[in-house]
Parts: structure tokens; sequence; C-alpha cells
């Protein structure tokens, strides 16, 4: 602290606190304080209020001094405040914390600015945009969240380089000053502070994707936990990302994105626009003409927005486009490289390496000795001080200028992957990504990119590598990968080092296969998924007392299937007694046989009893009987399973306003009959305008509606813009078709859900062989 008039805003700790209290006091003698104070303040006091070896003083002596400093009136509030903060600072839980208002925005985010003659500071100006003042603006909702100890999830969704963190980060400078701030490297420091945050704390998630896209992923009920805690956190996503994580998945296939679904659930999402809006762009122009250089450059570009500008994004699409073979070679390796799933640092061997597939026969012939040196000078060059096409990074324990490996500029990579959204990636890419990854969530993410083109020999080596490190995903994966193509010895080897997942997978290639002995022989080396297998074969074949012995014998996964069998049989005394003996598998087919006999009053006593899946079946038997008002009171009494039942109702009788109410209460599976409902009128403008308002459980029906009407370049702008959805209607289209060129590019862009309609084309073109090598071998690169 410096100087006579100290600046309570910039006092953090006890310490501060102290010092700042002695240089107001200026010198005056203890004397002299307490004759200010009118005796309020005698030298002992004055002495412990100076003393850093005590603790602060009660907020009335400190007003006391204040007044005897003839600090104005004013001013109070803000000692107030600073002495708050220090209090605060002592405790334990805030160690390695900051106050927001001692962030610096380049650290928590926020691009690097052009550096142009004259201009001043880091960062230009902050010009303020509409969401900051909009009803549920950015500011609005992070206020909302602050207030009453409410706590809430904000996400600001936009493209690269439109503002989105230092938007945030403004709106929290201004409302939450006072504030504990964590910015955590992963998230596992995230799930530590939930155990037992401080008080008046902001979770700063900027780029969400990384506490996502890794082990360990962030859970929604880890976010739960924050926010019952009054904990404010803010994050931001690109669209397609968002996209991605909210898309549905499609029937009978895997569904990776469940946790990330659900905790997107738990925000206000703000959308952050590419370019200003009028009114903005005015407040731009208005500072840019008093002064800010950086901003009369941006406002005078034409041909980007004033964000992107300042960001350096014409000068980085420059790049990209004027690069020669090799350095534009090395780039698009990179961005290929990222959006195939690859977070950490790209080595220089593995860009080395991956770079010639993307050059013709002539290019590669004529490269000079020094091309890849050559490209990546070129990539790197620092383009107005504010960033590069490659960005160098340090490893965690390299030294001194050490680079571990490259990251592609954001604006550049979203642009970039944009345009090729459809390329296939070149064998070289996959075979050095596959020889030079060394991270496993690396290793697993791009063996998913490439199980889903059909690539399995490259992902069957990038889930090996995983798993040896102990990866569970990877290992799941794998198994599940040698499952498929019937590598029975594969399996056994893994699951005799006591893999739970190799187990699993290989009791249920043994079921496929009939193997009843083998699967004995499993059961009695302990494999509990076997005794499930089995029993599920066993009961195929209406083998009701050998599943009985199963379970008798302790195998409680059989329960399930003997229940199964016994409703199948009328036997409800025999399911109940399985209920009784505490079988829970009993209780839902208990549910579903009381259901199918229409025994409503049954199913309520079984409600009554806290069995949640008699709700499923009374409201189906009510919805059956058209008994909407009940439907309601199950729905407003909490029972959530419902809902879906009542927006059935409610959309066969084309009840819209209802549907909608149902939707204001919270119930999205209401969304998507009202969406099956508008496709079943027609109405495809409104489909696209719920599309494009953000509602992914619209997309299924929309595709759907496109399909009927041959609409396939639609199709396919839903599946770039990143909705899954659409490819499963877009595959069948196709395959109606027979356009085996057009699924082999919907599988090379990543969707296998085109691999069947695929085999079906080549198989009805006789290309039987084919066909039969694609199901058991998948593909080759290129």
């Amino acid at each position: 602290m410096s100087g006579e008039q100290p600046d309570p805003g910039q006092i953090h700790n006890v310490a501060e606190f102290k010092d700042a209290l002695e240089l107001l006091r200026a010198g005056r003698s203890y004397a002299a304080l307490n004759e200010a104070a009118h005796g309020e303040l005698p030298p002992s006091t004055v002495s412990d209020l100076l003393n850093p070896g005590k603790g602060l003083p009660r907020e009335e002596t400190l007003e006391v001094f204040l007044r005897a400093c003839a600090v104005p009136p004013q001013h109070e509030t803000a000692w107030l405040q600073a002495r708050k903060r220090a209090n605060s600072a002592g405790d334990p839980r805030t160690a390695g914390l900051i106050r927001v208002a001692q962030a610096e925005p380049r650290r928590l985010g926020v691009h690097a600015a052009i550096d142009v003659p004259g201009a001043d500071g880091e960062l230009p100006a902050y010009v303020e945009r509409d969401t900051d003042t909009a009803p549920r603006g950015v500011r609005a909702l992070i206020g909302k969240a602050a207030s009453g100890g409410r706590g809430g999830l904000v996400v600001l969704v936009g493209s690269s380089s439109v503002g989105k963190t230092r938007c945030a980060f403004e709106a929290i400078q201004a409302l939450l000053p006072d504030w504990w701030l964590l910015h955590p490297s992963d998230t596992a420091q995230v799930c530590a502070i939930a155990a037992d945050p401080p008080a008046r704390l902001v979770v700063w998630l900027d780029e969400l994707q990384r506490y996502l896209d890794c082990p360990g992923e962030l859970h929604a009920g880890t976010v739960r936990a924050l926010l019952a805690q009054g904990v404010v956190l803010v994050a931001a996503l690109w669209p397609g990302r968002y996209n991605t994580y909210t898309a549905l998945p499609q029937p009978g296939q895997p569904d990776p994105h469940a946790q990330a679904r659900e905790l997107l659930s738990l925000a206000d999402v703000v959308d952050i626009a590419e370019c200003f809006a009028p009114d903005e762009r005015v407040r731009a122009e208005q500072i840019a003409a008093d002064g800010d250089v950086r901003l009369a450059v941006a406002v005078r570009s034409d041909d980007y927005g004033v964000t992107q500008t300042i960001a350096a994004a014409p000068q980085l699409m420059r790049r990209w486009r004027q690069a020669d073979a090799y350095a534009a070679a090395v780039l698009t390796a990179a961005v290929d490289a990222t959006r195939l799933g690859v977070a950490s640092p790209l080595p220089a061997v593995l860009l080395r390496e991956a770079a010639p597939g993307y050059c013709d026969a002539r290019q590669r012939a004529k490269a000079p000795a020094n091309w890849f040196e050559s490209a990546l000078a070129y990539l790197t060059e620092e383009l107005h001080g504010a960033t590069s096409a490659l960005a160098p990074i340090a490893g965690s324990h390299g030294g001194m200028g050490q680079t571990a490996g490259y990251r592609v500029a954001d604006y550049l990579q979203q642009h970039a992957q944009a345009e090729r959204r459809r390329a296939k990636i070149p064998a070289t890419c996959w075979q050095a990504m596959t020889d030079h990854l060394t991270d496993p969530s690396d290793q697993t993410r791009v063996g998913n990119a490439a199980q889903s083109r059909l690539l399995y020999r490259y992902s069957n080596s990038l889930y090996r590598n995983a798993a040896q490190t102990g990866d569970l995903g990877a290992v799941f994966q794998w198994a599940k990968l040698q499952a498929e193509r019937g590598q029975v010895e594969e399996l056994h080897a893994l699951a005799n080092t006591g893999n739970q997942h190799a187990t699993g997978q290989l009791a249920q290639l043994q079921a496929e296969r009939g193997q009843i002995e083998e699967l004995r022989a499993l059961i009695d080396a302990g494999n509990q998924y076997a005794a499930a297998q089995l029993a599920e074969l066993l009961g195929g074949h209406g083998k009701v007392e050998e599943v009985r012995a199963l379970v008798d014998a302790g195998h409680s996964a059989a329960a399930w299937v003997l229940a199964r069998l016994l409703a199948e049989r009328g036997k409800v005394e025999e399911v109940r007694a399985l209920v009784i003996a505490g079988h829970s598998a009993a209780t839902v087919v208990m549910a579903e046989l009381l259901g199918v006999r229409g025994e409503a009053e049954q199913l309520r006593a079984l409600i009554g009893a806290g069995n949640q899946h008699a709700v499923f079946w009374l409201a189906r038997l009510l919805a059956e009987r058209g008994e909407v008002e009940e439907l309601w009171a199950l729905v407003d009494a909490g029972h959530s399973a419902a809902a879906l039942e009542l927006a059935k109702l409610l959309a066969e009788r084309e009840r819209v306003e209802e549907l909608r109410t149902l939707i204001g209460a919270g119930h999205p599976v209401a969304t998507f009959e009202l969406a099956r409902l508008l496709a079943r009128r027609g109405e495809i403008d409104e489909l696209r305008g719920l599309v494009h308002a953000g509602d992914m459980t619209t997309v299924f029906w929309l595709a759907r509606l496109l399909a009927e009407r041959g609409e396939v370049e639609e199709l396919w702008a839903l599946v770039d813009a990143g909705h899954s959805a659409a490819a499963l209607e877009l595959a069948k289209l196709l395959g109606r078709r027979e356009d085996v060129a057009e699924l082999r590019a919907l599988v090379d862009a990543g969707h296998a859900v085109a691999a069947d309609w695929l085999a079906a084309a080549l198989i009805k073109r006789g290309q039987v062989e084919e066909a039969e090598r694609l199901r058991r071998d998948g593909l080759e690169a290129d």
C-alpha cells in the first residue's frame, strides 16, 4: 500500500487492512485521534486497532476511527466492506483463492488483443453488450444467482472470439467484486471445494468442455451441491459443443454425453451473438472516437466483427489461407487432431508424421529438407502481438524454453473445423495419433472418433494403449470392441486380470452364442455378470425352475428374469413373494403385471408404499382411459414419470396450450410430444424455430419430417451443426436411395449409425463381400 489516501477497494486481508489504517492515520498522535473522536478512542483502543498482531476492530470502533481521520461519510461503506473481506481472508477454505476484484482478465481466458500503435493497457475499453442490461441477460442471471444464497450456473454460449469471456468477466467484476474466485485446474478441484465451500464463492469454468471431456468428468451432482450452498458458477461453450452435449441419443445407441446433458439442464444459458447489435456498435464507435485506438481499428473492419478483429481473427484466417503446402498440411493436421478429441498439446513428432497425408505426391517429392521447421516458424509467429496460429505450450515439468507441444488458436480451430466437418482424415494422421498420443483421455476420445468412422484398426490400438494405463473408459470401450468382433481369447485374457468390463462383455458374448456350459463355468469362477446372462438365456427357453435355482443359489441378478417368467404365467403371488424377499427387480415386474391387468387400485397402493415403478404403469393406464385430471394430479404431486403419458395424451388430443404449460412446469418430455404433434401437422417452420431457439428434443422430429420430404441438404446442415439426432434420419434416406457415396461421407464424418445402411446399400448393388468385410473389419483410412 502506498500514498496518503489508501484505497479500501484494494484491501483483501488483515495485514493490508492494518497497513491502510496506519496510512489513514497520517501521523496523527493517539491523543489527537481521541480528541477528534470526542473521547471515544482511548490510546489503548487505537494501539489495538493499529497493531498487526491484534485482530480486526469492531465495526463501531472502525466507524469512530474513520470519522477521527476525517474520512467522508460516503466512503465509510467501502471501508466496512474492506473489513469484511479481511475478516473472511482468515478462513482456511479460502487458501489459494483470490477476490474477484483481484482477477486478471487474461488469466481467466480473455483473448489477448491486437497490438496497435498508441494502445494503452492489455485490453481495449469494454463495450457494454445488450445482454448486460437485458432482463434475462448475463448480469441479471448472475445477480439472481448471487442473491439470498440462491446459487446458480450461468453458461454463455457463442462462437470463438465473440466476447463471451470478457462479458462474463466484466459482469462478476461489476456485481461480485468482494466474492472469492476459484479458477479450477481440473474437476478434482471443483469436487474438493464442493465438500465445504467458503461463503460468497464464484467458480469460473470458462472452457466448460475441459471439465466435461476428461476422466472423472464434472457431474451434475457436484454442481447441485455447489448450488445448494449458494455458489455462483460461470461457464462458456461453443455452440457446436453445446449442441453435442445436449443432443438426445439415437434409439439403441450409446449415450456418451448423459452426464453433460444433465449438468447443462441446471444452467441458465445466454447466447452471445457473433456480431455486435446496432446499439452495441454505436457504443463501440463512441469509445473509439474518444481515443481507444484498438476499437478504432476494429469498427473499421468490414469482414470481421469487432471482437474478432480485436482478437486478431483476420490475421489468423489470412495466415491459414496464405500458408504454403507444408504449413497448411501441419496446421490442418493440428486442426483435425484437435477436432477428433486431442486436448493435450500436440507433440511436434505427431504433426511431422501426420502432415504428409495432407500433401499430394508432387508436394511430398519436392519438400525441402527443412519443410517442417519452416512450417512451424510460420505458424507460431505472433500476429499483431495477440496470438499465433499454433501456440507453443510448455510441459508441466519442462524447463525454460522447452516446448511440449502446440495448440491451435481457438478462432482458427472453430472456423477451420467447420470447413473440414465432412473431410476424410488421412491415414498418416490416424497413425501419428496412434503412435504418439500418451494421455489416456486423448487416446480414448480419438479411439471413439475412429470407432464411429468404422476404423477399427486404429480404435483397437488406441483403446488398448489407454487401457494399459488403467483408464476405465478405455477399458470398457476396448472390451466392448473385442466382444463385437468375437475376440473370445482377448476377452478371457483381460477378464483373468480381474477386469469387470471384460468379464461382463465375455458373459454377454457367450450368452449370444448360447454357450450355457461356458456360462456356468464363469459363474463357478465368481462372474456375477454370467449369472444374469445365463438367466436370460434359460428364460428365453422357458426354463423357470433352472432360473429359480440360480436365484435360490444367491444370484440376485437372475431375480428379474424369474419375476418376468412368473408374470408371463400369471403367477402374481409368486412375484409378490419375490418382492417380499427383497428382490428389487421384482417390484418393477409387479408394477408391470398390475398395469397390464388394469389393477389401478393396487397400483395406487404400490405408489403409496413408495414403488415409483408403479407410477409409470398407473400413468399409462390412466392415459389409456383418458383420465387427464388424475394424470395432472400425479404430475403435480411430483411424480415426473407421469409427465410423459400426460404429454402423449395431450398431444393426441392436440391440447397445445396444456402441453406448453407442462413444458413450463419443467417437464422437457412434453417438448418432444409437442414436436411430434407439430411434425404430424407438418408445421416445419415452427419446428425449425424451436431448433434454432436451442430446443434439442425437437431435432428428431424436424429431421424425420425433412427425411419424409427428401430434404438431403437441410438434413446435412443439421448434422454439420452438431445435431447427431439428424444423422439417423439422413442415413435412412440415403439408404433408401442406395447412395453409397453419401453414406460413406456420413460415416467418414463420424456417424456410425450410417454403417448398417451403407452395408445394406452395398448388398443391393451386389457388393456382398464388401458389405461383409465392412461389418467384420470396418473401413481403412486412405
